[in-house]
């Protein structure tokens, strides 16, 4: 089973809206939060090993009259 990132980071990001206040601790756990959040976007978007494949169309040959 693949990990999911981005419902990860979803929550983390929800966690991260609940603790609005001022207080050291919801400091600390937004600081701590965000690092994870930064850990999890990283991750989403990498590319180990899952490159994009990239389809080459066929050209037109445009003909001299036109």
């Amino acid at each position: 089973m693949r990990p999911s990132y981005s419902a990860a980071r979803h929550h983390l990001e929800e966690a991260y809206r609940l603790l609005p206040g001022d207080d050291e601790l919801s400091v600390k756990s937004r600081q701590a939060l965000s690092i994870l959040i930064d850990a999890m976007l990283t991750q989403e978007f990498s590319t180990d090993g899952e490159s994009a494949k990239v389809i080459e169309f066929p050209r037109r040959v445009r003909s001299g009259t036109g």
